[in-house]
């Protein structure tokens, strides 16, 4: 009941910003400054943690391919691991650690110092010039910071499969996207959104019902971090088949 509960409150606190948000004022220079201060947090760990995802799966595949003879699928392989999975499921998770814990935290620090009372006061409405810029800007960077980093991993990928095994440049690159589809590509931009979506409501939800001082702050940024990465892992295996229903 305690889950069912929850799950109600977070569904009506996302239904309030979106209504709020729809409205006007809109604070568009917020929101960009939330995308910005999402990329510049975000942009480099996300790297740090595909890039090398790119060069375990050439190895890993590698091993594969040459035991049926068919090397020239190796880049086909990488590109559409990470472009379907991997690097929309590393993004959502850093993403989730890095932009999730920070906006749980700043919320609830305002909360506890009554800031977001004092808007509300002045005759701003917290929903509209706190929550719904961090939301629009989870949602709408993780796709961006996504695609960035999935061309880390491919070009990672190259250097470990070329470079270092010695698989041949002109058969790796020009089946690099030979089993890539449409699908692949716009499903990865689903699926980023849905996450960044997950991640910003549910900090924005722990970081403005905070409770308890400065731990009530410390856990709302921890509890946002785990149930988000669940909930977006979770509803992932819905979106993949949706998707591979939608592209079959």
């Amino acid at each position: 009941m305690r889950f069912i509960t929850e799950l109600g409150r977070i569904a009506s606190f996302g239904a309030q910003t979106l209504y709020w948000a729809a409205r006007p004022p809109w604070f568009f220079r917020e929101t960009f400054r939330q995308m910005a201060l999402t990329a510049e947090r975000c942009l480099i760990p996300v790297i740090a943690v595909v890039a090398p995802f790119g060069m375990v799966i050439t190895l890993q595949g590698l091993a594969i391919v040459n035991l049926f003879g068919v090397e020239r699928m190796l880049g086909s392989i990488l590109v559409v691991s990470l472009l379907r999975e991997l690097s929309p499921g590393l993004t959502g998770i850093m993403m989730a650690a890095q932009a999730g814990s920070t906006a749980a935290a700043e919320l609830g620090t305002m909360r506890l110092r009554e800031e977001t009372d004092a808007l509300a006061v002045m005759a701003v409405n917290p929903f509209q010039y706190l929550v719904a810029p961090r939301l629009i800007a989870l949602t709408l960077a993780c796709p961006l910071i996504n695609a960035i980093a999935c061309s880390s991993g491919i070009a990672t990928g190259y250097a470990a499969a070329v470079l270092l095994k010695g698989v041949n440049r002109g058969a790796f690159a020009a089946n690099l996207y030979g089993f890539v589809r449409a699908a692949d590509l716009w499903g990865g931009i689903v699926k980023t959104l849905v996450f960044g979506f997950i991640i910003g409501l549910v900090s924005c939800y722990y970081g403005s019902t905070v409770r308890g001082g400065a731990e009530g702050v410390g856990k709302a940024a921890n509890d946002a971090v785990v149930r988000s990465i669940i909930a977006f892992l979770g509803i992932n295996y819905f979106l993949t088949s949706a998707l591979l229903s939608m592209a079959g």
